[in-house]
């Protein structure tokens, strides 16, 4: 008796934790580790998110869906759409080793989950739409400045970055031997872009160069 109690609890416990992977377990792009979000979507709310998987995986290459909320892409971009309606929370959280960005403020809409890069450009239009509103980055520390551009390709103007001292609205990114050696203050997250809401066209990384504030 005891023995068979005994694998009734254990096969629950299973149970249970498969049921929790289901909603919320992880995956490994070639790139990063990253949060599986897959809530079981009600007929409504499915008939809402599964067109917008469908149309970014018709209008991009590279691409798979692998939860009910999300697409993978080989570059190891992340997009999470989100679930309409009060019933779901939603998915606000950045990932270690990436830099995210929301279509709202608060971390709200779909967001687009970017591995960071030593250096190089990502155009969010091939991702997303082109209303980027909040940001968070989760990496090693004073590694790797990020700008968001209103231009293609990393160029154009600063409308956000990871540096607490970086003037918006200006050019990107030349920095001198002086600008070099001051000490900077790095950010990681930004609920509200402001007045550069829905402006940012490509992100920027660059490797850092700077030390942490003394």
């Amino acid at each position: 008796m005891k023995i068979k109690w005994l694998t009734f609890f254990g096969i629950a416990c299973v149970g249970i934790a498969a049921l929790f992977f289901v909603y919320a377990g992880s995956s490994k792009t070639s790139h990063r580790t990253y949060t599986v979000f897959n809530p079981p979507l009600s007929d409504v709310e499915k008939a809402i998110v599964q067109p917008q998987i469908d149309q970014l995986l018709k209008s991009t290459t590279g691409g798979k869906q692998v939860s009910s909320t999300q697409v993978e892409f080989d570059s190891g971009v992340v997009t999470t759409f989100q679930v309409p309606g009060a019933t779901h929370e939603p998915h606000t959280t950045c990932d270690f080793g990436f830099f995210c960005v929301w279509e709202a403020n608060n971390y709200l809409g779909t967001r687009v989950a970017q591995p960071v890069l030593a250096s190089g450009t990502i155009n969010l239009p091939v991702y997303m739409t082109r209303e980027v509103s909040s940001w968070k980055y989760n990496n090693n520390i004073y590694r790797t400045i990020v700008y968001g551009l209103d231009g293609p390709n990393g160029a154009g103007k600063i409308m956000t970055s990871t540096l607490k001292e970086i003037d918006n609205g200006g050019e990107c990114c030349p920095f001198g031997e002086a600008e070099k050696s001051k000490a900077w203050t790095e950010i990681y997250e930004m609920s509200s872009l402001g007045e550069y809401n829905d402006k940012i066209v490509s992100l920027r990384f660059t490797p850092m160069f700077v030390r942490a504030p003394q």
